[in-house]
């Protein structure tokens, strides 16, 4: 496949210049509305949704204060991130998306959930109201159906931040990670940004899966100014998406990112929609929209929206309100801001503009309007009665959806790739041979790519150039850039994405280049990947793998050297697997692509050229079962990763001296398998773990720990860890060489603890 671009040397005088940003372009009202389509019932629609989210916040104050006399007593605990005042953009913002369309939100997010809830419930049939409501409604009338999803909306929303068995995530997640799969609520976030990968990888997957919905993504104007956003919208904006990225990134611009002021004092501009024009010659289509006026900001997404699905993605809208309280109820914004700027924003408040609209329309009389707030304070309070006495979540429980135990194993023939989507077709190998490590890596990925046509395998410099370590060579040629495809150095942007792309339908494959550059993807890999169907009630499945490798011994030093799978294997939620051997390479990464959790599936450089033998015929190895490398009687040996052929030749070695050594290769980290290993070592009454990490807080210290509670009493001597000093791995040849572990060390280290016994 020949390279897409050349890169000329150009060098004549020119200037670059950028297309204007529209800054509060519209002009209509709700009358030009009502001419243009919007009806009575639209309008008022919108209305009870923004007084909704009002009466619900307040609520939330009444309950914070001890104020609320049906319950009392009752303690309300949890963050208290409040809305108030920017109604309008959760309201006209999810009006103007379709019903099936994804949104990602915040950790001030209460607004966000029930508008998206209320206008999925108004697209419903009676059929799909009665499924949502999931109890016998007998035979009602459509309008009463209505009436009960809405309250039931509602009741699962206030439950949620009760913290509630009946909440929309079980109580798992709370107000500031409320979600709902089935109505596109990809989940809120409490992490300033933590959404924008996923957002922008959920856009991905649906122009890769054609499925014709777009993602609106809900940040606050704090959140821009984040890594993460700027990866994301460099991501979103990548030429080679030849089809855009429909996602809108909508950003809430309150003012205030906690107490600092966004305009004047931590950015060096007036309007954060100019920062588009950073990203692609369309400014990623920004513009700057009144977020006070809620027909504004259904104007400005609706034709956002048109934009995404016409394939001119992404977009970024600026819409400018204004939270009255503080950034949480203990702040009382006194400290920094001036009552005259809120009673001016209060001036122009969302609801009451739009009330004095529908009465200039005569869509309703004052009495009518009175009507509309009562039953929504009377909704809300229904609500708030029926959270105060749902259930408290079992403690017993506490594990349900951790992990899922599903994978993919059960694809059906029509989620294959099809033929004539190959640009050429893979070469196959004859009967079992010995193949290098990397190759059987390949050999994995691309039969899974070929098996199932949802797996995209992207990083950096994974597509015509193979990889760093040649890795991925050759799978470009087969697969094209539509299913593998290089990325910009974002590490959080890449698994942000897969995360994003994973709860919508891909199976994502990325690489990142080295283990230690996780570091800059952590918030993505621990609080995103990790958590993703825990904190949203166990309903989501995040099917992706995050290949990675491990280095060392090549005078690399300390920031491409580390081996830090203690680092992610401390986050429950992960799967981690770390194979030494061709053949498990190959199994493994197959039964990681297929399993319906986020797996790290670490690699080892040296490794890459230690050759095995590989079946060519369709084989997978699971996930959590270790490995028998060699039996022995005296001594057990646990080495993880390309440790294990040092901790192979150890053993070879002390046979020659009359020491049995039995060396287990655990091959997956997360789950382990303690039984197999605890079996060996009643049998030996030694343990000697092996491993490449610094001592303190390495993963051979969980070994070592899961092994004292199962076989203590069998134990005949302490068990050891042999790990590298507790440094940064050095550069200098003879420092690298003393820090990592040698098979000399190991074998001084077995035959210490077979000693130890012997003296006993």
């Amino acid at each position: 496949m020949p390279k897409d671009i050349d890169v000329c040397p150009i060098f004549s005088p020119h200037k670059i210049t950028f297309p204007p940003v529209p800054m509060f372009s519209y002009q209509d009202d709700l009358g030009d509305e009502l001419k243009q389509g919007l009806t009575g019932a639209d309008a008022l629609g919108l209305y009870d949704c923004m007084l909704f989210i009002r009466e619900f916040e307040q609520m939330i104050i009444q309950l914070k204060g001890g104020k609320f006399e049906p319950l009392p007593g009752f303690k309300f605990i949890g963050a208290t991130h409040l809305s108030i005042g920017q109604e309008a953009v959760a309201a006209g913002a999810m009006s103007a998306i379709r019903p099936d369309d994804y949104i990602t939100s915040t950790h001030r997010g209460h607004g966000h959930s029930i508008a998206k809830g209320v206008f999925w419930l108004r697209a419903r049939s009676p059929d799909g109201l009665a499924e949502f409501i999931g109890r016998d409604v007998g035979d009602i009338s459509p309008d009463e159906l209505w009436e009960m999803a809405l309250q039931e909306h509602l009741n699962r929303t206030m439950c949620e931040l009760f913290g509630k068995e009946e909440g929309y995530c079980r109580g798992r997640g709370g107000g500031m990670h409320i979600a709902d799969f089935n109505m596109g609520h990809l989940g809120a976030n409490a992490i300033v940004g933590g959404s924008y990968g996923i957002a922008t990888g959920a856009a991905m997957a649906c122009e890769k899966l054609g499925n014709d919905r777009i993602v609106l993504c809900m940040v606050g104007d704090g959140a821009t100014n984040n890594g993460i956003a700027h990866e994301s919208y460099n991501f979103a904006a990548m030429d080679q998406f030849e089809n855009g990225t429909p996602v809108i990134y909508l950003i809430e611009n309150n003012q205030y990112g906690m107490t600092c002021q966004q305009r004047g004092e931590v950015t060096g501009v007036k309007y954060l929609a100019q920062r588009g024009a950073g990203y692609n010659k369309a400014n990623m289509n920004a513009e700057g929209v009144c977020g006070m006026d809620v027909l504004a900001v259904r104007d400005a997404v609706r034709r956002g929206a048109e934009l995404c699905s016409s394939g001119r993605g992404p977009v970024m809208l600026e819409c400018h309100t204004y939270r009255y309280m503080g950034h949480s109820l203990s702040d009382t914004r006194e400290a920094y801001r001036s009552k005259e700027e809120e009673q001016m924003w209060r001036n122009c408040d969302a609801i009451g503009q739009f009330h004095t609209q529908l009465l200039e329309q005569g869509l309703a009389t004052e009495d009518e309007l009175k009507t509309h707030q009562e039953q929504a304070a009377q909704r809300i309070y229904d609500a708030t009665v029926f959270a105060g006495n749902a259930t408290d979540p079992d403690p017993r429980t506490i594990y349900d959806g951790l992990l899922t135990d599903t994978t993919s194993d059960d694809l059906d023939e029509e989620g294959a790739t099809p033929e004539n989507e190959l640009f050429q077709k893979p070469k196959q190998r004859r009967g079992a041979q010995q193949i290098l490590y990397r190759h059987a890596v390949n050999e994995g990925l691309v039969e899974e790519m070929l098996r199932d046509r949802r797996v995209v395998l992207y990083g950096e410099d994974v597509a015509d150039y193979g990889g760093a370590f040649g890795v991925t060579r050759g799978i470009f040629e087969i697969f094209g850039r539509e299913r593998i495809f290089n990325t910009a150095i974002s590490e959080a942007a890449i698994v942000g994405t897969a995360v994003g792309a994973a709860a919508v339908g891909l199976r994502p494959v990325v690489e990142l280049m080295y283990i230690d550059f996780i570091l800059m993807a952590m918030d993505q890999v621990g609080n995103q990947a990790a958590k993703n169907r825990y904190m949203f009630g166990g309903k989501a499945k995040v099917p992706m793998v995050i290949r990675t490798s491990v280095g060392g011994g090549k005078g690399y030093a300390g920031q491409h050297s580390q081996s830090l799978e203690a680092v992610v294997t401390m986050f429950p939620g992960l799967k981690v697997v770390a194979p030494a051997t061709a053949y498990d390479a190959k199994g493994l990464i197959k039964s990681a692509i297929r399993d319906d959790n986020p797996v790290v599936y670490i690699e080892h450089q040296h490794a890459f050229t230690e050759r095995g033998e590989v079946p060519t015929e369709d084989y997978t190895v699971p996930i959590g079962v270790a490995r028998v490398a060699r039996e022995g009687t005296d001594c057990t040996v646990v080495a993880y990763s390309w440790l294990y052929y040092r901790a192979m030749e150890a053993a070879e070695n002390l046979a020659e001296e009359g020491i049995s050594v039995e060396v287990i290769d655990p091959r997956t980290l997360v789950p382990l398998d303690v039984d197999t290993i605890a079996q060996s070592v009643r049998k030996t009454g030694h343990l000697v773990v092996i491993q490449q990490a610094p001592e303190r807080g390495c993963f051979g210290e969980h070994i070592a720990y899961q092994l004292q509670q199962q076989v203590f009493t069998d134990l005949k001597a302490p068990i050891k860890i042999v790990a590298a000093h507790n440094v940064p791995p050095p550069m200098a040849a003879p420092l690298e060489e003393e820090n990592l572990p040698s098979v000399e060390k190991i074998m001084d280290n077995i035959r210490q603890t077979v000693a130890e016994n012997r003296k006993g």
